[in-house]
């Protein structure tokens, strides 16, 4: 192929693999680059959750389900943001991109689907997740591609960057410039150009431009916002980036600095809470027992520093069930060198350690102590197994974390990049989290980043490309 095709992928993961392969079933050349070494993207990362409506592994257990109802709890979940017409472009196909993946050797276990997996829970069973996670994806995802590479329908090139979008004169997309791993430049021209390379979500600049707030993710090294920057300086538009929701209860890995991640076990649907979290007024800010972690992760946003201290006393370090996903050394490890993990002889000391009021902290926790004495938690907690009380004391600092970027590029309804009068590119495509997942709205909507990614790349290939 040269440097020359019919159609020029940038980002050989969740949405560029499937772009790639329906593309060539149409008789198209293709070039796909990616600048990692390997193909996959953040399905290296992900839980690997997909929900689809009306599939066969719904029909199997007698599920009913249709892309409407799917829709009608989305809107629901999602307080009635998001772009609808994306949304229902990934729910009406999302049935067929999953049968897709079950026809290419995809296998899930045979307790799926389920109604919830890690965000507020549909009412109707229809998220899918294999047993590996997102990486269960990688390989059969890889060998479908690998065939068309073998076949010479497609060129891959990793550890291929992005440098910028090539346009004539008259406005028309041409191509890209991109830099091999020696630091040589070159020239790829395509009759279409797809960009899916992912989200800014591991970009401090970024982060901080968009949201005013530090990058505290957990999430692949290669999302630095490449494309979106690309895209940008040729004059098209940023979206729906205020639709940013976070996780709730990530800790910093004191192994890797730049990941934060649920490493403790803070949801009360697997492990009761025998701790409190308070603010960094050193207040109470929610009944630990709370399940909707939609409201738990809009709670969070609203605290200062958008994070928060897990409090309690070696009574409860003793008694209660694990606390962290480490082994003991780690948390030992973990106590004695970050100043995220605080142990103190004294409330006193804790307060100083971790810049809370002591004050505050104190009432807090005489307050929690009485209400549990009197079987009257002034939260309405009911799980209340011990009084903090014993020295020593713990406590652990939590964040809101993002595994994605909410932001992304503004395409019209067939995925094609339009600038800033709303008029589209000639020849030029996005997909994937270069969208941004605030398409799916001011929620997470469970198996939409894996499903509603397969399923833009699916539908570029089958149809929307041209050349």
């Amino acid at each position: 192929m040269g440097n020359k095709c019919d159609v020029l992928i940038v980002g050989a993961g969740t949405t560029g693999i499937p772009a790639a392969i329906f593309a060539t079933n149409r008789g198209a050349n293709v070039i796909l680059i990616d600048s990692a070494e390997k193909v996959g993207g953040t399905l290296h990362l992900s839980s690997g959750s997909l929900s689809a409506a009306g599939s066969s592994l719904q029909n199997k257990k007698g599920i009913k389900d249709t892309p409407e109802n799917h829709f009608d709890e989305s809107i629901n979940i999602n307080h009635g943001t998001g772009d609808i017409a994306k949304l229902k472009l990934w729910q009406e196909n999302s049935a067929d991109t999953l049968e897709w993946l079950l026809s290419i050797g995809l296998e899930y276990p045979e307790n799926q689907p389920v109604a919830a997996a890690g965000h507020e829970p549909y009412k109707i069973a229809r998220i899918t997740t294999p047993s590996g996670g997102g990486k269960t994806y990688i390989p059969v995802l890889k060998s479908a591609l690998m065939k068309i590479v073998k076949e010479g329908k497609c060129e891959l090139k990793l550890n291929t960057r992005m440098k910028n979008i090539i346009s004539g004169s008259d406005g028309v997309v041409e191509g890209i410039v991109a830099v091999d791993e020696s630091g040589s430049e070159q020239s790829i021209y395509a009759k279409s150009i797809l960009l899916a390379c992912g989200g800014y979500s591991n970009s401090d600049e970024l982060w901080k431009e968009y949201h005013n707030r530090p990058k505290r993710v957990y999430t692949y090294k290669h999302s630095n916002g490449d494309g979106i920057k690309a895209a940008l300086k040729l004059g098209a538009k940023i979206g729906l980036k205020d639709n940013l929701i976070t996780t709730f209860g990530g800790t910093i890995d004191i192994d890797n600095e730049d990941d934060y991640w649920i490493h403790t076990l803070t949801f009360p649907a697997i492990r009761k809470p025998w701790e409190i979290f308070v603010n960094n007024n050193g207040k109470r800010f929610l009944n630990e027992e709370e399940l909707s972690q939609d409201f738990r992760e809009r709670t969070i946003m609203n605290q200062p520093d958008w994070s928060c201290w897990l409090i309690y006393d070696e009574t409860i370090n003793k008694e209660s069930p694990p606390l962290f996903r480490w082994d003991d050394a780690k948390i030992d490890r973990a106590f004695k060198t970050h100043s995220d993990f605080c142990k103190a002889e004294t409330l006193d000391e804790l307060a100083k350690k971790c810049n809370l009021p002591f004050d505050n902290l104190y009432s807090t926790i005489k307050q929690f102590n009485l209400g549990r004495k009197a079987n009257s938690d002034s939260w309405g907690r009911e799980h209340m197994p011990l009084p903090i009380e014993y020295k020593p004391f713990y406590a652990i600092k939590h964040y809101a974390i993002s595994v994605v970027s909410f932001g992304g590029i503004v395409c019209d309804d067939n995925l094609k990049v339009l600038d800033k009068n709303n008029k589209p590119f000639k020849n030029l495509y996005a997909g994937g989290e270069m969208l941004g997942m605030g398409i799916w709205g001011n929620a997470y909507l469970g198996g939409s980043s894996v499903g509603g990614c397969l399923t833009m790349g699916k539908l570029l290939g089958q149809k929307f490309l041209n050349w």
